[in-house]
């Protein structure tokens, strides 16, 4: 009996084991590849001058600080208004892409980044019409010919804090690309043109990569200067697909959407791909779901321009099509895509249950 008793409690605790293991956060399943890690120090130093933007700027008297961390968090406590980061670094992995991401992270509450002394991306307003940004995650376009390949580059990134915690307070922070998205057959990243009821905030009209009535995707609509943009948006993207390829047996890909969607292809509704072969979602309102959705027979046209409509409704918090791939590819590999991502995002209990019963 006891022998029985024994057994019984092992196997309880092995169960408990696994499923502690299964409620493990999830994986991030955004296929990125890092050229450069930012993370590490810093130079810090509090107050506002434009100046410090210059990559030539003299910041040697200034503090080093770790990033991602907020600057209380670095000494600084209680301290609320200006402050400016600078990071020398230079690229030595190889690329060959028109845009790179630059990832920020969190940042409590506005902020303006240069690279190499020019505007790429702001979040939030600054005073006197103080909006913060605290809740974006940062991703910004870099056009990669404003980087100096082996040669010294330097980010500048202007803060502003008006409450509690501030800086650059979470990761990711590099400079990255999308593995997945080379696999498209059509890249579709890049300027679509944009139609909201709200208009750039004038801090983004001086970005380097502001385009009046386009918007870079992939990336939240408040890190391309719409703040506070609740409700409707439309995304449309015009492109030739080649004549050489086979229009049959493919998929667009639009990496994950907040909140819900309509996809227009060449004026015909498309659906999304479940996770299993004929099956398709029962609702299309999961901000966190990748997006795949299967191009009928004769729809993509081989000669002439395609259209794609996207309809977004986003209803509270970050908004659009904010991660990547975007594109078209084989609806096989788009298949294989949706289902990493199914699995990739379940709940620990959901492992759980697979684990067992799958």
């Amino acid at each position: 009996m006891n022998s029985m008793i024994y057994k019984s409690q092992i196997l309880k605790g092995c169960i408990l084991l696994l499923f502690l293991i299964f409620q493990v956060g999830t994986i991030q399943s955004e296929n990125l590849k890092s050229l450069v890690n930012l993370e590490g120090n810093w130079k810090f130093s509090i107050g506002d001058d434009p100046a410090r933007a210059i990559p030539d700027y003299n910041d040697s008297d200034w503090k080093n600080v770790f990033v991602p961390n907020s600057w209380e968090d670095n000494g600084y406590e209680n301290y609320n208004g200006f402050a400016w980061y600078r990071k020398s670094f230079q690229i030595r992995e190889a690329f060959n892409r028109e845009y790179l991401y630059l990832y920020m992270g969190y940042i409590d509450d506005v902020d303006e980044v240069y690279l190499n002394g020019k505007l790429i991306g702001a979040s939030g307003n600054f005073p006197p019409r103080m909006r913060t940004a605290y809740d974006i995650p940062r991703m910004y376009p870099v056009p990669a010919n404003l980087l100096r390949k082996g040669g010294t580059n330097v980010i500048a990134v202007r803060v502003y804090d008006g409450i509690q915690n501030g800086g650059i307070t979470q990761g990711p922070v590099g400079i990255f690309i999308d593995k997945d998205q080379e696999r498209m057959d059509i890249d579709l990243t890049g300027y679509w043109d944009f139609e909201c009821g709200n208009s750039v905030d004038q801090g983004n009209l001086k970005c380097v990569t502001y385009r009046k009535g386009k918007i870079f995707v992939p990336g939240f609509w408040e890190a391309r200067g719409y703040n506070d943009l609740d409700g409707k948006a439309k995304y449309t993207k015009e492109f030739n697909y080649p004549s050489d390829r086979s229009t049959s047996g493919k998929a667009l890909i639009l990496g994950v959407i907040d909140d819900e969607d309509e996809v227009y292809l060449n004026g015909e509704r498309i659906r999304w791909i479940g996770y299993k072969r004929g099956s398709s979602w029962s609702g299309n309102s999961n901000h966190t779901t990748f997006r795949a959705y299967q191009i009928p027979k004769s729809l993509l046209k081989s000669s002439g321009v395609n259209v794609i409509e996207v309809m977004v409704k986003d209803y509270t918090g970050p908004g659009g099509i904010y991660r990547g791939p975007i594109g078209i590819t084989d609806i096989e590999l788009a298949e294989e895509m949706v289902k990493r991502e199914y699995k990739d995002h379940r709940s620990g209990f959901e492992k759980f249950i697979d684990y067992w019963f799958d």
